[in-house]
């Protein structure tokens, strides 16, 4: 990763690492839509203060260095650019539903209660259905997917930080899976040890809106069942 001078306009375009592999496979790249971003912007150095008066407000941000194409998309695209309303006064947002408590963050899977449908509502858009990944409208990632199950589609394995835009960047085991509609399943699997925790996070593909919420897995192993199968 560099940086390129923002003295001059410049269109530096590379192939992310999904491109190659189109390639590599024989297929054609078929490009029929792009998105924008402004990952990198610090608009913390808006300054209505300036002594120049308000056409150097925003004089910081607009000498900002720019970063150079990444051939890893994820890294790049964290904050999509949409069209919003004139009216509009919030950016849009995800809803999660079912979880312990409405408008919490928190959902427990134990004996007698081992899967929950979890409900996505997107708030403040209506949705164009113009952006999708791998015919997706949402993805979400299970940071441990040893913790718990789902019945979506798997659509990657990812490692390290490879969804920057994620506050929790430590994730060597996630797993990536999509859907459309407004709902997915997920189901514990059985633990020797009682409140084991990951994290999920959904994201709207076309908005980049993101929630998330944290699983606590109380499900046990039937340890007793397990000694006298292997006694016997």
């Amino acid at each position: 990763m560099g940086y390129l001078d923002n003295a001059s306009i410049t269109v530096d375009a590379v192939l992310t690492k999904k491109g190659r592999e189109i390639l590599k496979n024989g297929g054609n790249l078929n490009i029929t839509n792009f998105t924008l971003s402004d990952t990198g912007v610090d608009y913390t150095l808006w300054n209505p203060d300036h002594t120049s008066g308000s056409a150097f407000y925003g004089e910081a941000i607009e000498n900002l260095p720019m970063l150079e194409a990444s051939v890893h998309a994820e890294y790049n695209l964290r904050n999509r650019l949409i069209t919003l309303g004139q009216n509009t006064v919030a950016v849009p947002a995800i809803e999660l539903g079912n979880l312990d408590s409405a408008g919490g963050s928190i959902l427990t899977l134990e004996e007698g209660n081992v899967s929950a449908r979890i409900t996505v509502d997107l708030l403040g858009y209506s949705s164009a259905g113009n952006a999708q990944l791998n015919g997706m409208d949402y993805y979400f990632v299970i940071q441990d997917p040893s913790i718990v199950s789902t019945n979506a589609s798997l659509m990657s394995n990812l490692s390290g930080t490879s969804r920057q835009f994620l506050q929790e960047q430590d994730i060597p085991f996630a797993q990536q899976y999509g859907f459309n509609g407004g709902e997915f399943q997920l189901s514990a699997l059985q633990q020797n040890t009682s409140g084991k925790q990951t994290n999920v996070y959904v994201v709207h593909v076309e908005t980049g809106a993101y929630n998330s919420f944290t699983v606590t897995n109380k499900y046990l192993k039937n340890t007793r069942a397990i000694r006298r199968t292997s006694i016997s």
